[in-house]
């Protein structure tokens, strides 16, 4: 493998030299015999080094997979311009993974929704479709809760169900607040979700109950 450090640069120069215009380069072990040319070496070998280690950061920001720092927050303002900017504290690995997410975004079904969500309050919501029984549970009572799979009128949990409501989602995002959704959340719900569906959104102070 190629010596690419300054003492390797050094010695490549060295090897040019015409012969017995200076002593021959010490081996291992030995006493340097032209210290002042080998000072001199050793200048021009750091300045090779630090350019042929600059030549090879340089290729590394030009792929997504290898570049980091300023290079990783001027790939997404090229893609996405100002809407996918570096969280704070966020690594470059971090970065990366949601970059290469935004690029090839999975969209149109529910963990896509689940997912925007938890992006942007950064925990996971709650959602309710009204057609899919796994959200609604079946009918029971206070006193007989187990009739709707230990859900029913008076029972934590009960949401009504409805065959007539197809393509909708009600979301509660637990925000810590009841104020309105940003529309910077709507914005990105909105971006996640399949041509004519509708997502009925709400900021709860908790999920309990």
């Amino acid at each position: 493998m190629v010596d690419t450090s300054q003492n390797g640069f050094a010695l490549r120069i060295r090897q040019l030299l015409p012969d017995g215009w200076f002593p021959a380069a010490p081996a291992e072990g030995e006493e340097e015999r032209a210290p002042v040319l080998n000072a001199l070496l050793q200048g021009f070998g750091s300045v090779f080094a630090w350019v042929w280690g600059l030549l090879g950061w340089t290729n590394q920001q030009a792929r997504l997979l290898t570049m980091s720092g300023a290079f990783l927050d001027m790939f997404a303002a090229d893609f996405f311009g100002t809407s996918l900017p570096r969280k704070q504290g966020e690594s470059d690995d971090e970065y990366r993974k949601r970059i290469q997410e935004a690029l090839f975004p999975s969209l149109g079904t529910r963990p896509d929704v689940e997912n925007t969500i938890i992006y942007e309050v950064g925990r996971a919501g709650r959602f309710i479709e009204p057609r899919n029984a796994a959200d609604c549970k079946g009918v029971g009572s206070a006193a007989a809760p187990a009739i709707g799979g230990g859900y029913g009128y008076g029972a934590s949990g009960l949401r009504y169900g409805s065959r007539m409501v197809p393509f909708q989602l009600f979301a509660q995002l637990p925000a810590g607040d009841t104020d309105p959704p940003s529309t910077q959340t709507l914005t990105r719900i909105a971006a996640v979700m399949p041509a004519g569906t509708i997502a009925w959104t709400q900021d709860v102070e908790s999920l309990d109950g």
